[in-house]
């Protein structure tokens, strides 16, 4: 499918260290994916189901740690192992080191989710 590129209001600068080749989506504001790592909660900036980004001055490069994500389409909780791939002042770009195929998949789904509420709002 071809899709038209959505105007938002966060602006992530373009990062060739950025690796991930899964289709990433901006998380609805009303509907986030949260991220807890050692008692923080962290919304997603972009998900797929290969890595997320979210935004901390708690991490640097490199870095490992395993949480929890939080899929709000069906109050779904499962463990993540990520590791910060790259640092853009306070932007985590991560990839997940460890999701289990039934976490991969829910998010898959709230990306297809996320991408036809899209269009029924943006038709044409």
């Amino acid at each position: 499918m071809f899709w038209r590129k959505k105007k938002t209001d966060i602006e992530l600068p373009e990062d060739d260290r950025d690796l991930r080749r899964a289709y990433r989506i901006q998380p609805d504001r009303n509907r986030p994916i949260i991220l807890t790592v050692a008692g923080n909660s962290y919304q997603l900036v972009n998900v797929s189901a290969t890595g997320c980004c979210f935004r901390s001055h708690n991490f640097n490069e490199g870095s490992q740690a395993v949480g929890t994500l939080k899929i709000p389409s069906e109050d779904l909780i499962f463990p993540v192992s990520i590791e910060v791939v790259a640092k853009q002042r306070d932007l985590c770009r991560c990839r997940f080191s460890k999701i289990s195929e039934s976490g991969e998949n829910a998010i898959h789904a709230y990306v297809l989710e996320v991408q036809k509420s899209w269009l029924r709002q943006n038709p044409g």
